[in-house]
């Protein structure tokens, strides 16, 4: 079965990002150039270099919606399932542009295929040299630009895990040197976002939440300085190892970032950094994109977590 939808136009600057704790009316931009030769920008003024003002004014977004292809096999999906599966991919695009700032001016191909059981899903991967990972709910596919999963008994959860995957289709389709933890923490989170008449709106993942509670209690919860330290190869094994709380760490701390609008603008900053080609480890870009730097940050975790501060956030 296929459902198509209409293709986006959207137009926003990507310097955008640097204005998101400013409102529009007082936010001032300030660009210089480095003894390199290479231009900045930052909403913060230094006085030891030499800065000019840049006049930028935000526009939002022209949103509508994304092409995308359902496909299911040996499955029948009623009308309201399918348009929660439709509801749930757009919402995730529209993060991406209105909340992150990116112009989701081109379609991410995203063809989901959705198989009646575990099985079959698990068939399907071993069929394509991918049997080490049919343990999972579902799987991204950049070679083929495919999204596959199955129809879990909790069939909440299936569609949890497609915008799970989805954000992991964005990501790598226009972020593609975001960190691993970045890419995955964005991808948890997702899975609790929602819509209603007034805008996007999510909660902290449940499972994440107990798991990181857990492992503090424990003392075993990675520092926020070595976890942002860990190479995505060493964060990947780690997270597939199955023996730490990496992954629930990784999308607790994203649902940290966007919990507040200048944290939220840190991450913006971040990922536009590895959009622009920043390879850069991400412990090395909280100083100039963090007000207070490393130690605020850590410090500011910490608090978060003592507090156990979670509810729903509008976005």
């Amino acid at each position: 079965m296929l459902i198509r939808l209409k293709k986006i136009a959207s137009a926003a600057l990507v310097i955008l990002l640097l204005m998101l704790v400013a409102s529009p009316a007082t936010a001032k931009i300030y660009k210089w150039v480095d003894e390199h030769g290479k231009v900045h920008f930052s909403d913060r003024q230094d006085h030891s270099v030499k800065q000019e003002v840049v006049n930028v004014k935000p526009r939002a977004s022209e949103w509508s919606r994304f092409d995308i292809r359902i496909e299911t096999v040996d499955l029948e999906l009623t009308a309201e399932e399918n348009q929660q599966i439709v509801d749930g991919v757009n919402h995730v695009y529209e993060f991406y542009d209105h909340v992150l700032s990116f112009d989701m001016y081109r379609t991410v191909p995203v063809n989901i295929l959705i198989f009646k059981d575990m099985v079959s899903y698990r068939n399907y991967l071993i069929q394509r040299d991918r049997g080490w990972l049919v343990a999972s709910y579902g799987l991204y596919m950049p070679s083929e630009h495919q999204i596959v999963v199955y129809i879990q008994e909790d069939r909440e959860r299936t569609f949890r895990t497609i915008k799970h995957e989805v954000s992991h289709a964005v990501v790598n389709s226009i972020v593609p040197y975001a960190p691993a933890w970045l890419n995955e923490g964005l991808a948890e989170q997702m899975e609790m976002l929602e819509r209603d008449d007034a805008g996007l709106y999510f909660e902290s993942h449940p499972e994440n939440r107990w798991i990181v509670a857990k492992a503090r209690e424990q003392g075993r919860l990675t520092g926020i300085d070595q976890f942002l330290k860990l190479p995505s190869n060493k964060w990947r094994h780690s997270d597939m190892s199955g023996s730490g709380s990496v992954r629930a760490q990784a999308g607790q701390f994203v649902y940290f970032l966007l919990a507040k609008p200048t944290r939220r603008s840190f991450l913006v900053r971040l990922m536009h950094n590895f959009n622009r080609g920043d390879r850069t480890l991400s412990y090395y870009l909280v100083d100039d994109n963090y007000i207070g730097g490393v130690n605020m940050l850590g410090l500011d975790w910490r608090r978060w977590l003592l507090a156990q501060e979670e509810g729903v956030i509008r976005l």
